[in-house]
């Protein structure tokens, strides 16, 4: 027979028990989870998502690779005034295996992608202060990959500007001939949060985005900014970018091209564009080609890369993708060769 003490305390332990469950609606938050779109918490204006992706890369330029890409956690809160605020953390390379140095988890990083209030003023004019991405183009907007296409990522979009920029914000759409014309106009003076090592951040930008609808199914955008970065203070830099999309049917046509040049001289400058369709393979498959140009500084040869894959979009939360890329004149080791990803936005 049990002693005493321990009858005692079981009848205890089952009475907390019994008394946590009968007020479980009470004690817990009224948790509203929609895949894609993260965990709802109703009544606070709280939501909390994210995505995971995984992948294999066999890069004829860099030795093989497998591991977590990004572990990435969004913190939302839309109150009921005019006010909003956004964060993203992101876990980069939490585990890896490389053919050249095993399992490790040395690469790992944790990254603060975007961080920002938000006053909505109105429709035509909104302000935003503290970490964003870049306003340039369409991809580096919208570069989660279980948001794009394929597992590597376009040479412009990474190469040519800093993908983050932290200061302020203004932004908007406003009606012009007919159109609703969405525009952003930003500047950076420095202080990036939390900067990445492997990033070359913003010393100062100045620049601006526009959106504008393109007859029924696309939209042309226009991208300019004057910057100077951390590792290069003295050169300034201009870029002129243009990016157009396209999309009927479950068909995509995005391409993107940017100028950038140097107030140190021609031989400093850069260009480059990509041009990707997309086109339905059944309810589910995809197939991708995509065609790339990039022209580094330097007396370097313009690096073409060419790109075939298919994608399964297994929900509108979870993709699988494969491809086969093979570049010409690359000099600069872009990567190229055979990579696959798992990617999940929950």
């Amino acid at each position: 027979m049990l002693p005493r003490k321990r009858i005692l305390v079981a009848q205890f332990v089952l009475l907390l028990i019994w008394h946590i469950s009968s007020q479980a609606d009470e004690l817990l938050p009224d948790l509203d989870y929609q895949p894609g779109q993260g965990i709802k918490i109703n009544g606070t204006g709280w939501n909390l998502g994210g995505y995971t992706s995984a992948s294999y890369h066999n890069d004829q330029n860099n030795p093989g690779y497998l591991g977590a890409d990004d572990i990435s956690l969004f913190l939302r809160w839309e109150g009921e005034g005019k006010f909003r605020f956004f964060s993203e953390w992101d876990l980069e390379k939490a585990l890896e295996y490389e053919d050249d140095r095993g399992i490790t988890s040395k690469d790992a990083y944790l990254a603060l992608e975007r961080f920002y209030g938000d006053y909505l003023y109105s429709d035509k004019l909104n302000f935003r202060a503290g970490k964003f991405l870049t306003p340039i183009g369409r991809w580096n907007i919208i570069h989660a990959p279980p948001l794009v296409w394929t597992t590597s990522r376009p040479m412009i979009t990474e190469r040519m500007f800093p993908t983050n920029a932290t200061g302020a914000m203004a932004y908007g759409t406003l009606p012009l001939l007919n159109k609703e014309i969405d525009y952003s106009i930003y500047t950076s003076l420095g202080r990036d949060l939390r900067p990445d090592p492997k990033l070359d951040p913003f010393q100062e930008a100045f620049g601006f985005h526009l959106n504008v609808p393109f007859e029924e199914y696309g939209e042309v955008g226009l991208s300019y900014v004057n910057f100077e970065q951390k590792g290069e203070i003295g050169e300034r830099k201009n870029l002129l970018g243009l990016d157009y999309f396209w999309t009927q049917n479950r068909y995509e046509l995005t391409a993107e091209m940017a100028y950038r040049f140097s107030d140190e001289g021609h031989q400093l400058d850069e260009k480059g564009l990509f041009i990707q369709g997309v086109a339905p393979l059944s309810e589910r498959w995809y197939a991708i080609g995509r065609y790339e140009a990039f022209d580094r500084d330097g007396v370097q040869p313009t690096v073409n890369l060419w790109l075939a894959g298919v994608a399964c979009r297994l929900s509108p939360a979870v993709i699988l993708k494969a491809e086969y890329s093979h570049a010409f004149d690359n000099q600069i080791r872009t990567p190229e060769g055979f990579f696959t990803s798992f990617a999940i936005l929950f």
